[in-house]
């Protein structure tokens, strides 16, 4: 077994207690700065061409995405500096390598809703990487701590009263987070697209022997939740353009439920 340093130890403590730990400076800022470069070229490239989907998150404003096996650094250097013995302490079933993502939060893009991504029966971890200073202007993630501790309905968040966050962030910055800690993405006011890798563990990770294979290892704009259809494209525009009737239909159907 993995005998954690004072420090993991003391972010281990304060993970059990908020959901996430933020631990500062961890992966090159020069080459995220290079890896940056390339994601947003791919997003104008396939802008240009006419290959972008439409809907999946084009509209509201948050992408899916593959960062490419050109971002392998980032997790030879996330490894290098224990995150992920702090991972397989904080979370015994983070058995395989994890799924490699990315969000790439564009300019313009509308507030998502608070949410949890995942059930607390098959909750995983979350390790995101800041590629850019990531702030209020360019969309920080709002987190609530201490929703980890208990499993809500959308109803029951809304009344449960509790602050939330906003996690500015550096460039080379790190977040462990829970996937049933409550969060939303946020409006990104720059003129840039904003990345955020993300190293996922459901189902006890990766079902690939070496996860940057995946997409032919190179980077691939993916859609977000919302449905690639006509009724997909008009349910995300309906929740981008209103979002008190988005809020309250997830507060009404999580009641009924």
């Amino acid at each position: 077994m993995t005998t954690l340093s004072p420090q993991m130890q003391k972010l281990s403590s304060a993970f059990a207690r908020d959901g996430y730990v933020t631990l500062p400076n961890v992966v090159s800022k020069s080459r995220l700065a290079a890896l940056t470069d390339e994601l947003r070229g791919e997003y104008a490239r396939a802008q240009a061409s006419g290959e972008l989907f439409s809907g999946g998150g084009t509209i509201s404003g948050h992408l899916n995405c593959f960062p490419g096996a050109q971002s392998r650094f980032v997790y030879d250097e996330l490894e290098q500096y224990g995150v992920f013995d702090l991972v397989r302490s904080l979370s015994p079933s983070a058995i395989r390598m994890p799924n490699i993502g990315c969000n790439l939060n564009l300019p313009n893009s509308r507030a998502q809703n608070p949410h949890a991504d995942g059930y607390a029966a098959s909750s995983f971890l979350i390790v995101n990487v800041a590629p850019i200073d990531t702030d209020l202007r360019n969309g920080a993630m709002e987190v609530t701590p201490g929703t980890h501790l208990r499993e809500y309905k959308y109803w029951q968040y809304v009344f449960s009263g509790k602050p939330s966050i906003r996690t500015s962030m550096s460039a080379g910055d790190v977040i462990v987070r829970s996937s049933v800690l409550w969060h939303r993405g946020m409006p990104n006011k720059s003129n840039a697209i904003r990345p955020m890798l993300a190293f996922t563990w459901e189902n006890g990770g990766s079902d690939l022997a070496d996860p940057y294979t995946e997409h032919g290892g190179k980077i691939t704009l993916l859609p977000n939740r919302y449905a690639q259809n006509l009724s997909g494209r008009l349910r995300e525009r309906a929740f981008a353009s209103l979002p008190a009737l988005g809020r309250g239909y997830l507060f009404v159907r999580s009641v009924l439920q």
